[in-house]
């Protein structure tokens, strides 16, 4: 069987598309799908497989020549492209297999436009069923179910079958879920199941690939939250380490934690020992009232500024933080909390935005059941991230003061002065390993890097001072913090050619709120509208349970 993989283009303007920190690295794109990497793991051996990512490499026609079988994974910013995808393969008689996190969630479209096989949910649970009846020649079917995959058997991904010099960093994984219920987020309703992790000589095995293909650089673990369980995570740590040390540091590490890691003296003296370099860490709001509301209760109980300074002195690692506005219960002044917390814990890549209800979330069925939700949000995002979506639900303050709200944070978060001072605060107390050699390509590439990076800064005056001021400080202060200071620069360059469609976008919205009033205009956007969403999966799809998928593959045996 010839298998082509393909992973849709992801070309939005958007916040979490960084087209122009790429172009300052030389490279074509930040990450390698590495979902659809294990599912190819999970393919019989026998089969031939190529994997097209499009945003490294065109799909062509003679990639779909080539196939017989057509797979196409898919998150919710790839749903347009990758149902052109499967129409295009439906159109050619190539029989077409759909899985991922926005099929998963939401299927109907996929169905529509003409998938022959949905695989939802974990592959490890759902594809071996799907390929029995491929197999036996059944020509459709949705497989689902709501067990948790046993992360124990999920194999290597299959690393091989990209090139890693395309690419910014490589993700790899450890656990899946999240022992937290925070109401905005998704990961509660995509992986039904409990917290759980590889072993260690797994993860090991998948670093060793890597590391035999010639990767060096950053490592980043995809997990939703790596420290859900402190205490197992601790020996995972030590064996993380003394892999590195044993291979003299080719990897530098980031991932996502909760704050709450900050009580923890030795899980940061552990995270400083594996070399993690970066932190995303939802912060969300200093108002705990609005925490409860959001059921994040991980973050109440403890200075966040303090939090941030251990993690920068004895993990050695900077933190990128999301802020939320429009939460219910948060206070009337919570622009002068957020912009306090930024300044005092010193956040240097701020993500603030509106809670953005996403399509299948516990807040997006609240807000739904409240009449809150307008129904344009029910079933797809309509905006590109979650600065320019502005508002899509009825926030309990006045509409216009969240929105006034939302772009003050961000205009004091970056503009130059305030950011590279945070960069300056945080580089010159960091205590980081820095490794500026990992290998004679990669080192090119961070010259190229900075060089390009000091052209960006020095041509635009608002920049050219702080820029400056930073890096003196930095060198003269903490040699080893300029590392960050560098990433963190290249990161600005990023902001900054996203702010002003963000303020426009949101600027729209202000408008309208001005023009109609606001309850005209809260009544214009919950007002019914005349699209019912997704249709129901038709009748004839047959949707295969776990008891059956479990059946079927003693039955036959391995595919």
């Amino acid at each position: 069987m010839k298998a082509l993989l393909v992973w849709p283009k992801f070309d939005s303007f958007s916040f979490w598309n960084f087209e122009k920190v790429c172009a300052l690295a030389g490279v074509e794109y930040m990450t390698p799908p590495l979902g659809l990497l294990t599912v190819a793991a999970l393919l019989p051996a026998d089969w031939e497989l190529r994997l097209v990512d499009e945003n490294v490499a065109p799909l062509t026609e003679a990639d779909f020549e080539w196939a017989e079988l057509v797979l196409v994974g898919s998150k919710i910013v790839h749903r347009d492209r990758a149902l052109a995808v499967i129409r295009r393969a439906r159109a050619l008689g190539l029989r077409v297999i759909v899985g991922g996190p926005d099929p998963s969630l939401t299927p109907a479209p996929y169905v529509e436009a003409g998938a022959n096989f949905l695989c939802l949910g974990e592959a490890e649970v759902t594809l071996p069923g799907l390929l029995t009846d491929l197999a036996r020649g059944v020509e459709s079917g949705i497989y689902r179910s709501d067990q948790a995959a046993n992360l124990h058997a999920s194999p290597v991904p299959r690393f091989d079958l990209i090139d890693h010099r395309k690419y910014l960093y490589v993700g790899i994984q450890y656990s899946r879920g999240c022992p937290y219920s925070c109401e905005f987020c998704n990961v509660v309703d995509l992986f039904q199941g409990p917290y759980r992790t590889k072993s260690l000589p797994q993860v090991l095995a998948e670093m060793q690939r890597l590391y035999e293909l010639g990767y060096r650089g950053q490592l980043d673990f995809f997990d939703d939250n790596l420290v859900g369980h402190m205490k197992t995570v601790k020996p995972f740590l030590r064996g993380i380490a003394a892999w590195l040390e044993a291979h003299r540091y080719p990897f530098q590490l980031s991932t996502s934690v909760t704050l709450n890691v900050a009580r923890d003296p030795e899980l940061l003296e552990l995270l400083r020992a594996a070399r993690f370099k970066y932190f995303l860490v939802g912060i969300e709001t200093p108002d705990e009232h609005a925490l409860r509301t959001a059921q994040k209760p991980q973050n109440i109980g403890f200075s966040i500024s303090e939090a941030a300074d251990r993690i920068y002195r004895r993990a050695g690692a900077t933190i990128h933080s999301g802020f939320l506005l429009g939460l219910d219960g948060e206070a009337g002044d919570i622009a002068d909390r957020i912009v306090r917390c930024i300044d005092e814990a010193s956040i240097p890549w701020v993500m603030a935005g509106v809670v953005y209800p996403l399509p299948g979330t516990q807040l997006a069925k609240r807000l739904d059941r409240e009449g809150r939700l307008f129904p344009r949000a029910r079933h797809t995002v309509v905006a590109r991230d979650q600065v320019s979506a502005g508002l899509q639900f009825k926030p309990e303050r006045p509409a216009g003061d969240v929105l006034r709200d939302l772009v003050r944070v961000m205009r004091h978060a970056f503009e130059p002065a305030n950011y590279f001072a945070r960069c300056t605060n945080v580089a010159s107390r960091l205590n980081t390993v820095p490794k500026l050699f990992y290998s004679w390509h990669l080192t090119l590439r961070n010259v190229r890097l900075f060089f390009r990076l000091a052209v960006a800064m020095l041509a635009v005056r608002a920049t050219r001072w702080p820029f400056v001021h930073a890096l003196a400080r930095v060198m003269f202060s903490n040699p080893s913090g300029v590392e960050a200071l560098v990433t963190l620069s290249v990161l600005y360059v990023h902001f900054s050619s996203m702010l002003p469609y963000c303020y426009e976008r949101i600027a729209e919205q202000q408008r309208a709120l001005e023009e109609l009033g606001e309850a005209a205009w809260l009544e214009r956007n919950l007002r019914p509208t005349d699209d019912p969403g997704p249709a129901p999966l038709p009748e004839a799809t047959r949707v295969v349970p776990l008891d059956r998928l479990r059946r079927r593959a003693v039955e036959s045996g391995p595919t």
